[in-house]
């Protein structure tokens, strides 16, 4: 599988590298298929990844002792501390003036974001061909919606630096899975602090204002992704 693999790590760097090509096909004034893909991500996140937390919170379990308390939802608590640090650099970029030291940190912390995507599909996912497409085309439009967003934030600084580093990310993460395997913890942990951030980047674009998310469009991405990825 390690060449599907390769494939299919291949495609989610092109978004990044293409971003400026269907930008302009979905940006402001906001067009249906970007609130679609908004939609598919939310499916993801619900139908696949809240569940594979169960999952792991049961192995974490197993190899750190945890008071009794906490046993149920110790990762969970990660993944929010994963959401309130991608909503506060958020928070950060929207408040202050553009400059490169605020894209900087911005993309580096999605560089991170990008390279436990491309770990994830080597060695968090079965290695079987199914799995392995029904991720790819979710997380296709999940940073297809990630770098519209990226690019009306930082404009032409996006261009070709921020993408470019973003592909790379990917690749690299792959390259990592391909060669390492993380101890558990270490994955347990990286998976659910950036879980709580692929959340908050999921809804983020269709819940402020002022990108004028389409409903219907949004619906049908939530709906038809859901049926997909259940029944495929």
């Amino acid at each position: 599988m390690a060449i599907l693999t390769f494939f299919l790590v291949i495609l989610l760097a092109g978004v990044h590298l293409s971003v400026k090509y269907y930008s302009k096909l979905m940006e402001q004034p906001r067009k249906p298929i970007l609130s679609f893909a908004g939609g598919a991500s939310v499916a993801y996140v619900i139908i696949h990844l809240l569940p594979e937390f169960q999952k792991i919170q049961k192995e974490f379990n197993i190899l750190i002792p945890i008071p009794k308390k906490f046993e149920d939802y110790s990762l969970y608590l990660v993944a929010t501390v994963g959401f309130i640090a991608f909503y506060s650099i958020n928070h950060f970029v929207k408040s202050s003036k553009p400059d490169t030291t605020v894209f900087t940190f911005h993309i580096g912390a999605f560089v991170l974001y990008n390279s436990f995507i491309g770990y994830y599909l080597i060695k968090g996912l079965k290695q079987e061909p199914k799995s392995l497409i029904i991720f790819t085309v979710a997380f296709i439009l999940h940073l297809m919606v990630n770098d519209v967003g990226l690019r009306l934030d930082h404009q032409k600084r996006y261009d070709p630096w921020g993408s470019l580093l973003l592909a790379l990310s990917v690749f690299a993460g792959w390259l990592l899975g391909f060669f390492v395997t993380l101890p558990t913890t270490l994955f347990a942990l990286w998976f659910s602090w950036l879980a709580g951030g692929i959340l908050l980047n999921t809804v983020k674009e269709e819940l402020p204002k002022e990108r004028k998310s389409k409903l219907l469009p949004f619906i049908l991405g939530v709906g038809i992704s859901t049926l997909l990825f259940i029944f495929i």
